[in-house]
């Protein structure tokens, strides 16, 4: 893998191997309608042309897991980080036992990657992920400008599927069999495509605010508290789910007061998550929240942390372990307030 010092280095076209992911799949006569009362999202509007971000709860509303929801073929697909996809596994099967429904961790039947659009767009590249994806043209499908949140573009073949990624840096994610994969991959080395690490993919999403928990996090926050809901994340108007009443709850009553910010810091930082972030007020220091992520590159170090969701790029925070280091979040690439639900006009 191509190291790199910061996002700022990544070259217009490059790829990401997606090795720290895990991708479980659901098959079977009850699939759907099981998932659905699993997850966030609506499955049973969940079509053959679009992904979506999802959160997976416990009963308390608390997250296990974030990631991307998709169909590929007779498949439910969740692509998820392994600490979170662990939880979510185990979890799915302790409920799924009830269900028609066979749940697996189907990370060795796949690989998932990350390609700017300025590589898929290459003309090697979009001439093999159309052979690949039986499509004219990858320009046709998804457009010349990246996807809005609630709309992740995406085509499936017998070879995998392809979305568009509404990060910060433009791209798609790929998921591909493995018989795929090697046609893929050597496509990719025939024409010395930079292939950076998952790290790299890890900042990416940090940057775009993207929240990921791993092991620290899972069962600590609401999915409001990580901006789940920013990204098309929740349903509310959906039936109900593990977690729902309380996440319904957290909305309706306005009782969410946290969020998800990023941090950018300069060289490779000893953060981890789990560490607390302290903010500066007037002479003063005081607890402001949790890093849930981190994404160390060679000279340049993001997290991403929940704090109050009033915080601004102005307010000046350190952390708690190494009061040296301070800095300011970033602002945030999309608004966290939401408009008001049919559910409440129904209610009044």
């Amino acid at each position: 893998m191509t190291s790199i010092a910061s996002l700022n280095d990544l070259p217009n076209e490059f790829m990401v191997e997606l090795s720290g992911s895990m991708i479980i799949s659901l098959e079977g006569e009850q699939a759907d309608s099981y998932l659905h009362g699993q997850i966030t999202v609506n499955i049973n509007k969940l079509d053959k042309v679009t992904a979506r971000h999802f959160a997976h709860c416990d009963n308390k509303g608390k997250t296990w897991a974030t990631g991307y929801v998709t169909r590929h073929a007779s498949k439910l697909l969740l692509l998820t980080n392994a600490d979170a996809g662990n939880q979510s596994l185990a979890q799915l099967n302790k409920y799924g036992v009830f269900s028609k429904v066979d749940i697996v961790d189907d990370t060795p039947c796949y690989n998932a990657y990350f390609i700017s659009s300025d590589a898929a767009k290459n003309s090697n590249t979009q001439t093999l992920l159309c052979e690949l994806f039986g499509i004219d043209e990858l320009e046709k499908l998804f457009g010349s400008s990246q996807s809005k949140a609630s709309t992740l573009q995406k085509v499936e073949s017998e070879q995998g599927v392809i979305f568009t990624a509404n990060t910060s840096r433009e791209g798609f994610v790929l998921i591909l069999i493995k018989d795929a994969i090697d046609r893929f991959e050597e496509n990719i080395g025939a024409h010395s495509l930079p292939c950076f690490s998952h790290t790299v993919f890890d900042a990416i999403q940090i940057e775009s605010v993207h929240p990921m928990l791993d092991s620290e996090a899972i069962g600590e926050y609401v999915p409001q508290m990580i901006n789940v809901q920013a990204l098309n994340g929740i349903d509310f108007d959906k039936g109900c789910y593990m977690g729902q009443e309380v996440v319904a709850r957290t909305r309706f009553l306005g009782k969410n007061k946290r969020a998800a910010y990023s941090f950018k810091l300069k060289g490779h930082v000893s953060v981890k998550p789990g560490d607390s972030l302290e903010k500066q007020l007037g002479d003063n220091w005081r607890v402001a929240g949790k890093v849930i992520k981190v994404a160390a590159l060679e000279s340049e170090t993001w997290f991403i942390a929940v704090l109050n969701n009033d915080t601004t790029s102005e307010d000046l925070h350190r952390l708690a372990d190494n009061n040296a280091i301070t800095c300011y979040p970033n602002s945030l690439p999309y608004s966290i307030e939401q408009q008001a639900s049919n559910i409440v006009k129904k209610r009044r």
